[in-house]
């Protein structure tokens, strides 16, 4: 009897183990399938993480200069091809203004290039004062002689008296901004307007005649510069460039007979001249 309640017991002990057995397989089974259901899951969301398309960026916003302004664009085939490029814009480089002159600066010029072909050749002319009226002359009617005063009188411009000039120019482009320097040589004596000695000589110092040497050495030459309306100012080139104008002051200037001197070059009309062929 033992030994057959010995045999039941492992029976129902195989039978107990087998059951136990099943279900721990299904479990196991169980657990298996739902753990790859999981991982399927998983890979399915990356991949349609990594698949989908990014979201398109904004374009930068156009400025109002930006929008205003359009671009244009060429584009052109390369020859025996397909392809296009584009072709720049051609950059447009604005041509430099003309430089204009002065209106005063151009007047210079004119009086100038006046002044160059006045003392290209040989006159015979009268200097008369702008502010007297009076012509350089020397004293009487007859031809002067060296220390003669030169002075200024009504004006005649005929042979009968001495106030004619012939005007040389023995030192052509040698005066300031190659201005061409003269000498006056008075037609009746030969003789030239002159100063004193030689070289440079001080202001007030007084005109004469004297032998005609045209030399830099000597104080006989003279430029000529613009002074408007058609005057010059008739400057030594020895004595510091000083004017050639009348002596004295107001009305004592207009009087005839009054010295001729040289002078500071001021505004006033007695340092003018105009040359009257």
């Amino acid at each position: 009897m033992g030994t057959r309640v010995a045999g039941a017991v492992a029976v129902l002990a195989l039978a107990a183990g087998a059951t136990l057995g099943v279900g721990a397989w299904r479990s196991y089974q169980a657990d298996e399938e739902a753990q790859k259901a999981e991982l399927a899951a998983e890979q399915a969301a990356a991949h349609k993480k990594l698949t989908r398309s990014p979201s398109p960026s904004p374009e930068p916003k156009m400025t109002k200069k930006e929008t205003k302004k359009e671009t244009k664009k060429e584009t052109k085939k390369e020859p025996g091809t397909t392809v296009e490029r584009q072709v720049p814009d051609p950059v447009v480089t604005p041509s430099a203004s003309p430089t204009k002159k002065h209106p005063e600066t151009r007047t210079e010029d004119v009086a100038k290039a006046e002044l160059q072909k006045l003392t290209a050749v040989p006159r015979t002319l009268l200097l008369k004062n702008v502010f007297t009226g009076l012509c350089a002359d020397i004293p009487f009617y007859t031809a002067g002689k060296k220390g003669e005063h030169v002075n200024q009188y009504y004006c005649d411009g005929t042979d009968k008296d001495n106030q004619l000039w012939r005007m040389t120019s023995p030192r052509p482009d040698a005066g300031p901004g190659g201005t061409d320097l003269v000498q006056f040589a008075n037609l009746k004596d030969g003789l030239c307007i002159d100063l004193l000695t030689r070289g440079g000589q001080p202001a007030g110092t007084g005109l004469q005649e004297s032998d005609c040497t045209g030399t830099m050495g000597d104080n006989q030459l003279w430029w000529f510069e613009p002074a408007g309306d058609g005057s010059v100012r008739i400057r030594n080139y020895a004595s510091n460039h000083l004017c050639l104008k009348v002596n004295g002051l107001g009305a004592e200037m207009k009087e005839p007979d009054q010295r001729l001197v040289i002078g500071s070059c001021d505004s006033r009309d007695d340092s003018r001249w105009r040359l009257t062929e």
